[in-house]
């Protein structure tokens, strides 16, 4: 008998549609369904195959003929992460339900960001032209590069690059994706893609300029899509698989997806084929259980050996001094001193001083010193050999 997998997952967000074999979606918590329209009653009833349907969100429940079809359900070893946002009428609302004490520390951060820069939001969400299109992919681009290259790991979205590029400008013009993006003045520092499907977000592909890691741009990230979602009447902020700290601090609904087998009732070669297809799905569940432990060592490993930057050792930052050096003042945004980038802005957070009162001076180029000044604070940096 013939074999069909679904991502189920993918279908939903990706693709935003329904398989056909389901007739509605029965949403979690709530007597809200959403009935398919690409549902072909045809094909159910005269249903040839089996349905190996997996990644099925808990609170995304699809609903097929019982009359016609039996299910063998098994639950997958990845956990999904989202934030329901029923209830909530800010970001800050639910950040002060979900941190407690802890929001304060986030929403400093935030003014922290926009006291030091010059900083907006903007996210596109059915109309993009497509040369910003094209800047903001390339900016994505490179973020992640880096941002990889940083953590000594392999980015699956770049493997698929020219896949995104092509696809993401429709979707976003169609209302079925989004493109979130935070500005340093006419700089992007945050690009994020989002799938959008009945009013349900999942953020699918994120990255920022690692120079500006002390401003914990992710927390920045989530904290306004939330505002955005809750605004523009979304139920949830899905943030997919994968079992990462940041998650578990900020989702309000830790999942396990579930893989189900759906085959006819009436015939015995789909009641032996289906499982077949179930015993297969149990053991690759407990090998990726067994598998994902040894990976998560091994990546814990790679990123202790991994360090591709200077050294350096920085004075404690102090109060402006009467009798400063002259010395030339360089541009830490030339290429030739993009090294200091980092560590003038980790000032900025410091020090809390503006980025447009900040100047670098050149100390001494033999022993690789400068100094970075504020407008009340400065600090020395001398790099090691």
């Amino acid at each position: 008998m013939k074999k069909e997998h679904i991502d189920y997952f993918f279908e939903l967000f990706e693709k935003n549609s329904i398989p056909k074999i389901f007739s509605k979606i029965e949403s979690f918590g709530s007597d809200e369904s959403l009935v398919n329209s690409d549902y072909d009653k045809n094909i159910v009833e005269n249903s040839d195959r089996i349905y190996s349907v997996f990644f099925i969100p808990d609170y995304l429940k699809p609903v097929f003929n019982h009359q016609v079809f039996n299910a063998k359900k098994i639950n997958q070893f990845f956990k999904g992460y989202a934030i329901f946002l029923d209830g909530f009428i800010s970001a800050d609302a639910y950040i002060k339900h979900r941190f407690r004490s802890n929001a304060k520390g986030i929403r400093r951060r935030i003014k922290r960001l926009e006291s030091c820069f010059q900083i907006s939001y903007k996210t596109y969400f059915g109309s993009i032209e497509k040369e910003e299109y094209d800047v903001l992919m390339d900016c994505l681009h490179e973020m992640l590069v880096k941002r990889f290259e940083q953590r000594n790991d392999v980015s699956q979205s770049l493997l698929r690059w020219d896949h995104y590029v092509k696809m993401y400008y429709s979707l976003i013009n169609e209302k079925k994706a989004s493109l979130f993006v935070v500005m340093n003045g006419d700089t992007p520092i945050v690009v994020s893609l989002n799938h959008h499907f009945n009013e349900r977000l999942f953020s699918s592909i994120s990255s920022y300029d690692i120079d500006y890691g002390k401003f914990s741009l992710g927390s920045v990230e989530i904290y306004k899509k939330l505002d955005w979602c809750i605004a523009n009447n979304h139920k949830s902020y899905e943030m997919g698989m994968g079992d990462l700290s940041y998650k578990r601090e900020w989702c309000n609904h830790i999942y396990n997806f579930e893989h189900q087998i759906i085959y006819p009732k009436k015939s015995i070669s789909a009641y032996l084929g289906a499982m077949i297809e179930y015993t297969k799905a149990s053991f690759k569940e407990f090998v990726f259980k067994v598998a994902y432990v040894r990976y998560k060592k091994f990546k814990a490993k790679r990123k202790k050996g991994a360090s591709h930057e200077l050294s350096y050792t920085a004075s404690a930052i102090e109060e402006i001094q009467n009798d400063l050096p002259y010395n030339t003042v360089i541009d830490y945004n030339a290429q030739e001193f993009l090294f200091l980038r980092k560590l003038v802005f980790d000032f900025l957070y410091t020090s809390i001083e503006n980025v447009s009162n900040v100047k670098v001076l050149e100390i001494s180029k033999e022993q690789k010193t400068f100094l970075i000044i504020g407008n009340k604070k400065m600090q020395r940096i001398t790099f090691n050999d």
